[in-house]
């Protein structure tokens, strides 16, 4: 038995887990956290960060093997492909570390170990009790695995892909979700042929429609192979290859490859909550069911990240878990989520925030699109990144800003510009008069903004 009864006990150390051991511990409240792993949890440690070291540099090779096309450079050059693994193991090291320090700084007790929770406010762990007056449940997600023949010892996840020691001559990706089409992304900058299988029949179906279709056809002019409306069926070993079984609308087909990776989604980890005997309430999908103040059916218990479902985001995860530690020690306020950025790191990338037109036409909401090229815009074309487009969606009634969708270049940098007008209720008149810095790539959502309304300085005048 612990000695103590803490404020706060924590189970799981991802964003959602350390973010409220952290806040709890910053207004001076006992915390213990129980972490199994690495404190970070997936997201720093294998699967934001790494994944987006990996296509940062994937990212530079693009770059300069098309200015050595253009002349510009004399020779692409050679990699060294380990001494970039090592670069991705220094970054997380040194962020876990720091995640560490936050910790230890916010006085949060930290057990190395999975919890069982038995009660509320109750959990063992290697044998030992422990008590707190609150429970935060931030136990994360896992890979889902379908249920395709063969799949197990013939099929990496996205763990294994991020440490590989050498690049895959051939890799075969099954998903075309966010983490499928960002790995597709840097492995083939890196010299693999890849193709991505998806079941469903367009990538990515809760994103704007026009903009997947755009960033499916800029992935597909470099090179990777991406087929939707297609179902794995079976894997075989062959050896030092894996001969994949697949079909589509004209039938079944194989192809053998390198590697097969699995990126087919996620879902909700309860590793230690056993849901039935503690009544702990979950809904159809396997998730943690909370309220918008994140409390799940049980007292004193709440649950936040992706255990709880939603947005399965780290910044969604960082959001719940501030709300959950406010509703417990302070003033009583849903989470606001409602206004949620969301990033695909692809080369190049997208980034959308708010409604996309296909929701907007669902809910009877009479729209306006704007849209500007990057094809037009001085500093894309400067820096070599003339493919993509902003979209700018605008409610006519109001003329407020409802969504906004980009494919290019630091789309994932300009969506927290788009990601605050949307929050604050600002119409596109208003934006409009904001002067942007020239040149730059913010230039392009500005004229996307204008474009709504009819006023883009750099499209031309369409004849009436």
């Amino acid at each position: 038995m612990s000695e103590k009864t803490y404020d706060l006990m924590v189970i799981g150390g991802g964003p959602a887990g350390y973010a409220g051991a952290i806040a709890a511990g910053r207004q001076g409240k006992s915390v213990l956290l129980f972490e199994g792993g690495h404190v970070g949890g997936t997201c720093l440690n294998v699967g934001c960060i790494p994944t987006k070291y990996l296509l940062d540099k994937a990212g530079m090779l693009e770059r300069i093997r098309e200015m050595t096309e253009m002349g510009i450079f004399k020779d692409a050059g050679k990699f060294s492909f380990s001494k970039i693994q090592k670069g991705r193991e220094a970054v997380v090291k040194k962020l876990v570390g720091g995640v560490a320090y936050l910790l230890k700084s916010c006085g949060v007790t930290v057990v190395n170990g999975f919890a069982e929770l038995t009660a509320p406010g109750e959990a063992i762990c290697d044998g030992k009790k422990y008590t707190a007056r609150y429970t935060l449940i931030a136990s994360g997600s896992k890979p889902i695995e379908p249920p395709i023949e063969g799949l197990k010892g013939n099929s990496i996840g996205s763990t294994e892909a991020l440490a590989l020691e050498k690049v895959p001559k051939k890799l075969l990706v099954i998903g075309g979700g966010v983490i499928g089409l960002e790995l597709a992304s840097a492995y083939h900058a890196y010299g693999s042929k890849v193709i991505v299988l998806e079941m469903l029949d367009k990538l990515m179906p809760g994103e704007d429609y026009e903009s997947m279709i755009e960033l499916a056809k800029i992935l597909k002019s470099k090179g990777i192979d991406i087929r939707t409306s297609t179902k794995v069926k079976k894997i075989e070993n062959r050896g030092s290859d894996k001969l994949v079984h697949f079909e589509d609308g004209s039938g079944m087909h194989s192809v053998q490859v390198d590697a097969v990776l699995l990126a087919a989604g996620r879902k909700a980890s309860l590793k230690g909550i056993d849901a039935a005997k503690l009544g702990l309430k979950l809904d159809e999908r396997g998730n943690i069911l909370v309220d918008g103040f994140m409390r799940t059916n049980l007292t004193d218990v709440y649950a936040a990240g992706d255990a709880a479902g939603g947005w399965q985001l780290a910044h969604s995860a960082y959001t719940e878990a501030e709300t959950a530690i406010e509703n417990m020690f302070g003033e009583q306020h849903e989470a606001s989520l409602s206004v949620m950025p969301r990033c695909i790191y692809t080369l190049p990338p997208y980034a959308a925030v708010g409604m996309t037109r296909q929701q907007a036409d669902k809910k009877g909401i009479a729209c306006k699109v704007g849209q500007f090229k990057y094809s037009a815009n001085g500093m894309a074309l400067v820096e070599d990144a003339s493919e993509g487009t902003a979209r700018v969606l605008l409610e006519e009634a109001t003329g407020k800003i409802l969504g906004v969708q980009m494919v290019g270049l630091g789309a994932t940098e300009m969506i927290a510009t788009a990601a605050m007008a949307i929050a604050s209720g600002v119409t596109a008149k208003q934006w409009s008069k904001m002067i942007t810095a020239h040149p730059s790539l913010s230039e392009i959502l500005h004229e996307a903004v204008q474009d709504s309304l009819g006023n883009s300085l750099h499209t031309p005048l369409k004849k009436r």
